[in-house]
């Protein structure tokens, strides 16, 4: 580093006064001899451990963490243990990914090298549509082809990774993330849905278009009632918006289009089901919308209509 001073032949001031140092760099050498990785920091030095490691009480070395994992965050990262090195030799690890009520859990895998086998018999990961292994399974995945992005069909996604005795791979990487919309059930037990799975921490994103079905049991409707409800103002609601059809799509009786702030009347289905859109621009974001819902016998109620 290399500071200059220049002054002229006029005014004169006070100057300056500066402290200077220089700071060593602990992870040149030997790692700083951590086991893992070495990440330097101002006049001094940290180590890390990779995937399914923590660190031990010394703070150099690494040793073997629980492989039991529980994601609630939007989006995030995960990956097989030891990663970005080969996964060690008889392990099982699982992830429970839960996301926001009534948003779709996204997982889209960036790299996969697991041990080949034609039936994925050895070394595998298999992903579930649900909280556990009871849910249906939606792939078993092994080989170095990377997985088409799993879209889960509610606000939950397990995976189950397994490697046996012998063969082991570098593993895999992969990002989680939400989709709105989606196919929701309506039970006597109200339940939540919200404009974005973020909602209350960030506005609603730009360019969104999300559909809800919601579905009650035979017999019954279902009631939508809003907490909260604050999306961009038009006079014809031209821009974001929220529209509600009695039905299972759009082709049903539009019950209204929704914009602006305040609460809304509560909205009834005449039959068993209702679709929820809502729709954002590319410019103004707000907070968005938060609703309960529920199935109910009073389904004859008046219908908001617009």
């Amino acid at each position: 580093m290399r500071v200059e001073f220049k002054s002229d032949n006029t005014v004169s001031k006070r100057g300056f006064r500066a402290h200077f140092f220089s700071d060593k760099d602990e992870c040149a050498k030997d790692n700083g001899w951590c086991q893992h990785e070495c990440v330097n920091t101002f006049g001094s030095y940290l180590c890390r451990c990779r995937h399914g490691y923590r660190l031990h009480e010394n703070g150099h070395d690494c040793k073997e963490a629980g492989c039991s994992h529980k994601i609630s965050s939007a989006e995030g990262t995960l990956a097989s243990p030891n990663w970005p090195d080969k996964y060690p030799s008889r392990r099982e690890c699982s992830w429970n990914i839960s996301s926001t009520s009534g948003h779709r859990v996204k997982l889209t895998f960036n790299e996969f090298e697991i041990e080949q086998h034609q039936e994925c018999a050895y070394d595998h990961l298999e992903v579930y549509d649900g909280p556990d292994s009871l849910a249906p399974i939606l792939g078993r995945f092994c080989g170095s082809k990377k997985p088409d992005p799993v879209v889960a069909s509610g606000s939950s996604l397990f995976l189950r990774f397994y490697s046996d005795a012998s063969v082991q791979r570098k593993g895999f990487q992969a990002e989680h993330s939400t989709e709105c919309g989606g196919r929701l059930k309506a039970e006597v037990q109200t339940k939540e849905l919200y404009s974005h799975a973020q909602f209350g921490d960030n506005n609603y994103p730009s360019q969104a278009r999300c559909d809800w079905v919601i579905v009650a049991e035979d017999g019954y409707g279902v009631e939508l009632i809003f907490r909260t409800f604050e999306v961009e103002e038009e006079a014809d609601c031209g821009y974001d918006y929220m529209e509600a059809f009695d039905g299972y799509d759009s082709t049903a009786p539009r019950l209204g289009r929704f914009c602006g702030s305040g609460p809304l009347e509560e909205i009834y289905s005449a039959g068993d089901s209702l679709m929820i859109r809502f729709h954002t621009d590319d410019t103004i974001n707000k907070k968005g919308f938060q609703a309960r819902y529920t199935s109910t016998k009073f389904q004859d109620a008046l219908h908001m209509r617009k």
